[in-house]
């Protein structure tokens, strides 16, 4: 026998647990980002059919390590219209939070990195205002960029007033976009 099945053998005969559940629940930020990216795109296709067309910027990021719950670089101009349990990854609470997004609320929706909604009408500090980004894009995008920077997002998502366009942000720059006379998504 060879020492590396040896080896194996004797590392079977010691107790082991499996973490399998907890690994997959831990990658649940990937479903949570393409839930946004959806219903960002399902907005976007309504305002062009409506007409009416709304703003969004959606910051997620793993927030829930912060020191003291707080998050800087954000600040609450009013009281946080968020005072309940709201994640994307409970099914009621979906088209509530779809409807959220339909208002052209001032600020950004902040989210952590599990689907749990945290604040909505947050202003975001924009440390990197010299970023490229598309022609014809505005504040909200700079902001998402230079968001998208810091080491505790994920991702950033907007969806541009202007020209109903779905971009996701990751490292200063968008990795993906939507618009709704273009078909399917881009990376």
């Amino acid at each position: 026998m060879t020492e590396e099945v040896t080896n194996n053998q004797e590392q079977d005969k010691l107790p082991q647990v499996d973490f399998s559940f907890q690994f997959n629940t831990a990658k649940e930020h990937e479903k949570v980002e393409s839930i946004i990216f959806d219903l960002l795109c399902d907005q976007a296709k309504l305002s062009c059919s409506k007409g009416k067309r709304a703003g969004v910027l959606v910051v997620l990021g793993n927030f829930d390590s912060s020191k003291n719950h707080t998050v800087f670089g954000m600040r609450q101009i009013e009281k946080n219209p968020i005072q309940k349990y709201l994640n994307l990854l409970v099914r009621q609470h979906c088209k509530e939070i779809a409807s959220l997004m339909g208002v052209n609320y001032d600020g950004a929706f902040v989210m952590n990195r599990n689907g749990q909604v945290l604040g909505l009408g947050i202003y975001l500090t924009v440390d990197q205002p010299m970023l490229d980004i598309p022609d014809g894009s505005g504040t909200r995008h700079i902001t998402a960029a230079s968001f998208s920077t810091r080491e505790d997002v994920q991702a950033v998502f907007t969806l541009s007033e202007e020209t109903n366009i779905v971009r996701i942000w990751k490292g200063g720059v968008f990795t993906k976009q939507y618009h709704p006379e273009d078909g399917p998504a881009q990376d």
